[in-house]
């Protein structure tokens, strides 16, 4: 391919992140933002340490690219968060409807530091590598949907609030935030006012400074107003009127079928295909390293399946919860 072995840049990660080659011209106007490198490989994709982060992550951004027309005033950026463990071909599909909302200039898939309520399936570092290699190979550069690292590099993942407030004086007077959550977290006993931060017990400042955007989920309705959990949340309204497109690929579920069956092509399609490359080279989600050296997967050990049905999940066993709209506390 045009990029074996050679080295590329990855310009910065809050910006529509794009694979450019070391001897291209650099992006012709700059924000504050993150800058990478990467090396890259035809055959098997990315490499977890060829993955480098300028310590200064808000050195460099490029302009914004949403196709809307330009507007006065702040970006409007929209915090998507999550464990991305892996990111699947649904988060980059909901990734692309958001930003086609009336409300939302950018949006920023933002992988969440280690969590102590939930142990990850891999490193931070690999979950951030990836939601790079999969915006790089699901979006044109044109579309601003970046990745964020403001969480990355910390020993325990933010709280929401604490993760909200950072990016706002990082970026003051250039970038408003939202924050995306689903209707799963406005159900009867998950009180987003009851949330934490480094202070305690802020969800009450948390709902009347920034802004929700509120996606629907199948089978969690909510009844009555959005006013009832705060004076700023919002549905996703995709421009156009158009309905929102969602599917059932999440990480929990990738992740439950490559244990089992121990094949990484087994995702394929469920995941973006750099990603599928990156998890076949450093090997992730398995105890087998057949995948990483091209040979046949090993067929799953017998106690995996029971009258050809699979163990239960992760999702069963968290009653359906998954990664896609994660907040951290």
């Amino acid at each position: 391919g045009a990029f074996a072995g050679r080295r590329a840049r990855l310009w910065p990660a809050c910006r529509p992140s794009a694979v450019r080659s070391s001897r291209g011209a650099p992006p012709p106007r700059r924000r504050p933002g993150v800058v990478a490198a990467v090396s890259t490989d035809a055959a098997s994709g990315p490499t977890a340490d060829a993955f480098t982060v300028d310590a200064d992550w808000r050195r460099i951004a490029r302009p914004m690219a949403s196709g809307a027309v330009r507007r006065d005033g702040p970006i409007r950026v929209a915090i998507y968060g999550g464990a991305f463990d892996p990111p699947t071909v649904d988060h980059m599909r909901l990734a692309a409807q958001i930003l086609r909302s009336d409300e939302v200039d950018e949006v920023w898939l933002t992988p969440c530091g280690p969590r102590p309520d939930k142990k990850m399936a891999t490193p931070t570092h690999d979950r951030w590598a990836m939601c790079h290699v999969a915006v790089n190979s699901f979006f044109p550069p044109e579309l601003a949907v970046k990745v964020c690292e403001v969480d990355v590099h910390r020993s325990q993942a933010m709280f929401t609030y604490d993760l909200l407030r950072k990016l706002s004086a990082d970026f003051r007077g250039t970038h408003s935030f939202a924050f995306v959550i689903g209707t799963d977290w406005l159900q009867p006993g998950a009180d987003l006012r009851q949330w934490e931060s480094e202070e305690g017990v802020t969800g009450d400042k948390l709902v009347k400074e920034f802004d929700f955007i509120v996606l629907r989920r199948p089978g969690y309705d909510v009844v009555g107003d959005l006013d009832q959990f705060g004076p700023r949340f919002k549905w996703l309204d995709i421009d156009g009127g158009y309905e929102l497109i969602e599917g059932n690929g999440s990480s929990t579920a990738v992740r439950a079928r490559l244990r089992t069956t121990r094949d990484v092509y087994s995702v394929a399609g469920l995941v973006p295909s750099g990603v599928l490359g990156y998890i076949r080279r450093q090997n992730l989600y398995t105890t087998s390293g057949d995948q990483r050296n091209g040979s046949a997967a090993a067929p799953p050990p017998p106690e995996a399946t029971k009258n050809g049905k699979a163990p239960p999940t992760e999702a069963d066993l968290a009653a359906g919860r998954d990664d896609r709209t994660y907040p951290p506390e």
